[in-house]
């Protein structure tokens, strides 16, 4: 098979200069009056080869990959623009704007998506209003550059060491907390955004996420001391997300809602900020939580009626939570007239994957955008925790009762209502909900049938959002849903090759990707609510 590379009729020096050809033939006039050389409208032939073991090979795919690698060798170590870096940064108590600038560039080159992606919404928009924050500040400067040091050390386009990334990174912490000491300082946009910096920074250099919730505190305290009265400028406010998606994430993981019982964080959490797809999933998950804390309680309950009806309502809540969240799908599918995600054969090759012929997941997911990708991804890994949860509720109260048991018989358990006591929850202090119809006429079975797909699901997004052209933030962007896929995994007795594939995940490889990154890991959960099945070998 043979295709054309590019669709530009433009002739070839117009297209790398970005400039409209007038296509005249046998040289263009707009070269001959710019005094340049036309390099002629010939096109290179691109031959693709398809064979039974790489069926899904087409002209688009090769001209993606090809474009990957000239990315990757044309980004080799370039001292020019480090040095640049370490030279605007010593400049920066001067000239701070300039430096916050270059620093944006650099995330671009290395960090942020290469695809056309709006600057305006996403988990990464607030790197793009960096530069608009004019007042001096060393917190914010010097994570920044750790933030640009641990960019240019995990692609390889730097010669900064992890040690000087993670020298810089203390460093800033100690300008952070001074700022936070300081009644002035504490209250300015510059302040978040160094704790915003700083926490992502930590996604690359520090390999555990217990420093997420300091900052959860940290950036707690600062919005209270802030004059409610205060504008809420454009940079204010994409800040603000990212600082609410990293308290959301920390509680979710740590199964504690502690960060998001504040009052003044409740309204955050809840108050309409950005509106994006991705705004919408956190928002509803910020309801999440409260009830895996009170889940993580039913081991310590003694009383047998107690532990029914106690799990049977919890039950009932997860799985109106699910409920809510396909809800949410349902609506993004309907909101295009084009499919928004479609599955291809994989290209990558993992460790766990013996025999390539049976590959564990021999298909992976293509998205329309990457607008639609995180918020659709993280919606598939809230939905796999909370029907985990709802396994390990039921396998908690066969294990107790010493006996078999149906879904529908434990919910029965429950009475009409379902209390929600978070952050999201009806009312002013968790109201009852009520949830009648919640996992009505739903088998264990068929729980653990859909949380193995939405487990799945995630595992078979991964490719997309490692492919070259995401930076380092696409890698990033899958922290939480690689977590949640594998503590299902991890739980549930049966999925082992899944488990396995996904702690080989570093050691990947394919066309077009990335993988390898050196990338903090939320702590694994240490077992399930009924505890491991004892080994009988």
């Amino acid at each position: 098979m043979v295709g054309i590379a590019g669709k530009s009729q433009a002739c070839h020096t117009c297209r790398q200069r970005r400039l409209r050809c007038d296509m005249r033939r046998p040289v263009c006039r707009k070269c001959v009056k710019g005094k340049r050389t036309c390099t002629g409208y010939d096109r290179d032939f691109i031959f693709v080869n398809r064979t039974p073991s790489s069926s899904s090979t087409t002209a688009s795919t090769v001209l993606a990959e090809r474009r990957a690698l000239r990315q990757l060798k044309d980004a080799p170590a370039d001292p020019t623009s480090e040095a640049d870096l370490h030279r605007l940064f010593s400049e920066s108590r001067h000239n701070c704007r300039k430096f916050r600038q270059y620093a944006v560039q650099l995330l671009e080159a290395t960090y942020l998506p290469k695809l056309p992606v709006s600057t305006t919404e996403g988990s990464f928009s607030w790197a793009y209003r960096l530069s608009d924050l004019l007042k001096p500040s060393r917190s914010l400067d010097t994570s920044l550059f750790a933030f640009c040091l641990s960019q240019l050390h995990v692609t390889g386009t730097g010669s900064a060491s992890l040690y000087e990334c993670l020298n810089q990174y203390n460093t800033a912490l100690h300008y952070l907390y001074d700022d936070l000491d300081d009644p002035e300082k504490r209250s300015q946009e510059e302040t978040l955004a160094a704790i915003v910096v700083l926490s992502t920074c930590e996604l690359f250099v520090c390999p555990v996420s217990n420093s997420w919730s300091v900052h959860s505190h940290g950036i707690t305290d600062l919005l209270q001391l802030r004059d409610p009265e205060t504008t809420s400028t454009p940079a204010w406010r994409h800040l603000l997300s990212r600082m609410r998606l990293l308290c959301v994430l920390e509680a979710v993981t740590n199964r504690q809602a502690r960060a998001l019982e504040n009052d003044v964080m409740r309204r955050i959490v809840l108050q309409p900020n950005l509106d994006s797809p991705l705004e919408e999933v956190f928002q509803m998950s910020a309801d999440v939580p409260s009830i895996l804390e009170q889940a993580v309680a039913l081991s310590s309950v003694t009383n047998h009626d107690a532990l029914l009806s106690e799990s049977a309502t919890l039950a009932k809540s997860f799985l109106a939570m699910v409920e809510s969240f396909e809800s949410w799908l349902d609506a993004c599918w309907k909101a295009s007239s084009t499919l928004r995600v479609w599955s291809v054969p994989s290209r990558v090759t993992n460790p766990a994957d013996t025999d390539p012929s049976e590959k564990v997941f021999p298909f992976c997911f293509e998205f329309e955008s990457l607008v639609v990708a995180v918020p659709v991804i993280m919606c598939w890994a809230v939905i796999a925790q909370l029907y985990s949860n709802v396994i390990q509720i039921h396998d908690l109260i066969e294990a107790r009762l010493g006996r078999r048991i149906t879904l529908q018989h434990l919910l029965a358990q429950a009475g009409a209502v379902a209390v929600i006591d978070g952050p999201g929850a009806s009312g002013a202090s968790g109201q009852s909900t009520p949830l009648p119809t919640a996992g009505e006429g739903r088998s264990i079975e068929d729980i653990r049938a859909e949380g193995t797909k939405m487990a799945r699901n995630v595992c078979q997004s991964l490719q997309y959002m490692h492919q070259v052209e995401m930076g380092t933030y696409g890698g990033h962007a899958t922290t939480y849903p690689a977590w949640s896929a594998r503590q299902y995994f991890r739980l549930h007795p049966g999925h082992e090759r899944e488990a396995a594939w996904l702690q080989n995940t570093h050691k990947m490889k394919g066309p077009g990707t990335r993988w390898g990154l050196a990338q903090m890991r939320f702590a694994d959960i240490d077992k399930p609510l009924a505890g491991f099945p004892q080994d009988t070998t």
